[in-house]
């Protein structure tokens, strides 16, 4: 949000290192992510879906609301999560899955309905009350059965989502496939399934597009190392490869966010504090 984060700034070396890194399938520590470790703030509970934004990173936490946390590069650490402010986070329903583009200016989530599952949101920052404003419905996105994951870019006219549900006359190839849609003049087009080679027979379940263009997933499909895997594609037309260690274990790799200094993961992996953890990794120049 607008006080707290700061625009991201891609790291050409970075970016470069880790687009080798995809293409070769090689171990993301080794081109020079540090060792993935638990987060300062996991708990007992739950902490999971992390959008990192500079140095903020925004996720789920405690009792499925959505949380921000900064990173204070004086004490080399991270501030305690505190709720998003604004009438975003609701006693009555879960929000998940946040997205924040647009210089920090821009919400997207999802908010449970007990008649049609979990339905996308968009919200904008109120500079004046130095909050965010009332949610909307993205319409164009919802269906009747479960929306889930999104990623949308910063300009805020390119996304991609996960759901279980269909759009119009189309069909997805499994329980969770990923859909495409793009904004026009203000509006968002009717998703469009992406279908083979990113879709598969199994469940997509969350989508992120790396600042090096690449699109990774997590998915039970065929040759996971765990449960569930965080996978990588070049484009939409290429084959997702498993991610591989560090990144994925013997138990459940979810969502991933990062940027040029800033890998998270969700993960069930031993060592956390208890279900779903964060774990995060540092870039190395």
């Amino acid at each position: 949000m607008g006080v707290y984060v700061r625009a991201q700034k891609a790291g050409k070396v970075a970016l470069m290192a880790l687009a080798a890194l995809v293409l070769t399938a090689a171990p993301v520590a080794a081109a020079g992510w540090s060792t993935p470790v638990p987060w300062q703030w996991n708990t007992s509970g739950t902490e999971r879906m992390p959008w990192v934004y500079g140095d903020t990173v925004y996720l789920i936490y405690g009792s499925y609301d959505i949380y921000f946390s900064t990173y204070d590069e004086t004490l080399g650490s991270w501030s305690q999560p505190q709720p998003v402010p604004g009438p975003i986070n609701t006693a009555a329903a879960n929000e998940i899955n946040p997205v924040v583009v647009k210089g920090g200016k821009v919400l997207y989530f999802a908010r449970y309905s007990p008649t049609s599952d979990y339905e996308f949101y968009r919200s904008e920052w109120d500079e004046a009350k130095g909050e965010w404003g009332q949610p909307v419905k993205v319409t164009a996105w919802n269906t009747e059965a479960q929306e889930w994951d999104l990623w949308v870019n910063e300009d805020d006219t390119v996304a991609y989502l996960t759901t279980k549900g269909s759009y119009g006359d189309q069909k997805g190839l499994g329980g969770q496939d990923v859909w495409k849609s793009v904004r026009v003049n203000g509006e968002w087009s009717t998703p469009v399934n992406l279908g083979a080679p990113i879709d598969s027979q199994g469940d997509e379940w969350s989508i992120f597009v790396g600042p090096d263009g690449k699109i990774y997933i997590d998915s039970n499909r065929a040759g996971t190392v765990g449960k569930m895997d965080i996978f990588v594609a070049a484009d939409e037309k290429s084959t997702p490869v498993d991610l591989g260690a560090p990144f994925n274990s013997p138990e459940d790799e979810r969502e991933i966010s990062f940027n040029n200094k800033w890998f998270f993961i969700t993960s069930t992996r031993d060592g956390g504090k208890g279900g779903y953890d964060l774990w995060v990794c540092q870039w190395q120049e």
